[in-house]
C-alpha cells in the first residue's frame, strides 16, 4: 500500500506476536531502576498511572445536535473498555502506557486492524523499540514522519501508531520527567545512599585516634586498627560497641553529623521537589506533615484537574484520531468517566447528583445506574422543582378546578 508516495505495509501477525518476546524491558528497566528505587518517584508514577487506568473509557455516538449516547456496538468499544490486546486488560494497558510516558517521555501502541480498517488490537510497545524517522515523499520530496519498530520489516504510518507525548519541546518527541528532574533525583539518591550507609554503620562517624607520646610502629598501628574495627563494625555484631581508650589516647570525629548535614531535612525537601516535577501534591505521596481533612479533599480535586485531566485529554484525542476511521471522527467521541475519582468523596458526589436531579438533568434511574443499583419501574422521568414562583401567584386564592375547567372549555362565558 502506498501513502503519499511511500510504500507502507501493515505489520503481519508474526511481527506483532514477536514484539511480546521483546518486551522484557531490559533496556527500559536499566534506565528506570535507580530513580524508581526512590519512594517518592515510585509513588508519583504509581498514583498517576492508577488514576488514569481505573477510569472507564466510553465510546459515544454524537448526533447532529451534539447529544451523546454510548455506542456499545462499535467494534472499538470492547477494545477500549475490556481487552486492548490479548496480553493485557484495559487497566494494565493504560497504566503501562502512562508509566512509559512519565518515565521515558513517550508511550507507544501499535494499532492492528482488520481488512476493513477496524482496530482489533492495541499492542503496547516499549519506547526503546520505537524510533521516529522521516522519509521523503517521492512526488514532492517533503519529509514525512514514520515509526520504525524493532522486529517490523516495514515502517509504520502515524495513523497506525498511538503516540502519547510527555512534555515536549518540538511536538515530535516527548521528554521524560526524569530528565528534567535528574539533578533533584541525583541529590535524593545520594541522600538515600548516605542515610543507608550511616545507619548500616550503626550511626557511627569517622574520626582520628590520637596517641600521645611514643611513636607507634606498623605492628602496633595494625593492632589498634583491628581492635577498633572489631568493636565498632556492625558486621562483627557490635554496631555501637564501646572502645576502651588508654590514658594517652584521644578520639576526634572528623565527619559532619547527620543533624549538622541536615540529612533528614534534605530528604524531606527532595521528596517535595520530586512531587513538583510530577505535578503531584505531597499529600498524594503520603507526606501528611502539613495536611488536614479539608486539605485532602482539595488535593483530590486539584489532582484531577491539574495532573490527571491533561493526561486524559492527550489519550482521548490520540485515540479518537487514530483508532477510529477518518469518516467516523465527526460522529464518534471517546471520553474517560472521571466520576470514579470522586467516589471517595460521597458528599460531593451526592450534591452533584442532587443538583442535576433537581434541575431535570438526570433521572432517578440514571443515578441508580451510576451507583450499580437496579432500575426502578417508574424511574425514567425527570423532575424540576416548582417551589419558587412569582409573588402574585403565591397570594392568589385557590380556584375551583371544575369552574376553571369550564372557563377553558367555554372561554366566551
Amino acid at each position: 500500500m502506498k501513502i503519499l508516495g511511500v510504500e507502507i505495509r501493515r505489520a503481519s501477525k508474526k511481527e506483532i506476536a514477536g514484539t511480546s518476546m521483546m518486551r522484557g524491558g531490559g533496556i527500559a528497566l536499566a534506565s528506570r531502576s535507580k530513580p524508581m528505587l526512590l519512594s517518592t518517584v515510585y509513588r508519583c508514577v504509581d498514583v498517576i498511572g492508577d488514576a488514569v487506568a481505573q477510569l472507564p473509557l466510553d465510546t459515544y455516538l454524537v448526533d447532529e445536535e451534539g447529544y451523546k449516547s454510548k455506542f456499545k456496538k462499535h467494534p472499538a468499544y470492547h477494545l477500549l473498555n475490556c481487552e486492548p490486546n490479548e496480553d493485557m486488560t484495559r487497566f494494565t494497558f493504560f497504566k503501562t502506557l502512562v508509566t512509559s510516558v512519565l518515565l521515558d517521555g513517550n508511550g507507544y501502541a501499535y494499532i492492528e486492524r482488520d481488512s476493513v480498517g477496524n482496530a482489533v488490537q492495541l499492542v503496547y510497545l516499549p519506547s526503546y523499540m520505537v524510533s521516529i524517522v522521516y522519509v521523503p515523499d517521492r512526488g514532492t520530496g517533503i519529509q514525512r514522519k514514520r515509526y520504525q519498530v524493532t522486529g517490523f520489516t516495514e515502517l509504520v504510518e502515524p495513523h497506525d501508531m498511538i503516540h502519547i507525548l510527555n512534555f515536549s519541546y518540538d511536538g515530535i518527541i516527548g521528554v521524560s520527567t526524569l530528565t528534567h528532574a535528574r539533578q533533584t533525583i541525583g541529590i535524593a539518591t545520594s541522600s538515600e545512599q548516605h542515610a543507608a550507609g550511616f545507619f548500616e554503620g550503626g550511626g557511627s562517624m569517622a574520626g582520628t585516634l590520637t596517641i600521645e607520646g611514643t611513636r607507634l610502629n606498623a605492628e602496633q598501628k595494625k593492632q589498634n586498627y583491628e581492635e577498633w574495627e572489631k568493636r565498632t563494625n556492625p558486621a562483627t555484631g557490635h554496631p555501637n560497641g564501646i572502645v576502651i581508650l588508654e590514658g594517652n589516647m584521644k578520639y576526634q570525629p572528623i565527619t559532619v553529623n547527620p543533624k549538622d548535614a541536615q540529612l533528614l531535612e534534605s530528604r524531606l525537601f527532595n521528596g517535595i521537589d520530586i512531587c513538583r516535577f510530577f505535578s503531584v501534591s505531597p499529600v498524594k505521596a503520603f507526606d501528611l506533615s502539613k495536611s488536614s481533612y479539608s486539605t485532602v479533599e482539595a488535593t483530590q480535586l486539584a489532582f484531577l484537574t491539574d495532573t490527571v485531566a491533561p493526561m486524559l485529554e492527550k489519550i482521548e484525542l490520540e485515540i479518537k484520531r487514530k483508532v477510529f476511521k477518518p469518516s467516523e471522527c465527526e460522529s464518534i467521541s471517546v471520553q474517560f468517566d472521571t466520576s470514579a475519582l470522586l467516589r471517595a468523596d460521597m458528599t460531593s458526589l451526592a450534591a452533584y447528583n442532587n443538583m442535576l436531579f433537581q434541575n431535570g438533568g438526570i433521572s432517578p434511574n440514571e443515578i441508580r445506574r451510576a451507583n450499580n443499583l437496579p432500575r426502578l419501574p417508574d424511574g425514567d422521568e425527570t423532575f424540576v422543582q416548582v417551589n419558587t414562583q412569582p409573588l402574585k401567584f403565591a397570594v392568589m386564592r385557590p380556584v375551583d378546578p371544575e369552574k376553571d375547567k369550564n372557563k377553558l372549555e367555554n372561554p366566551k362565558k
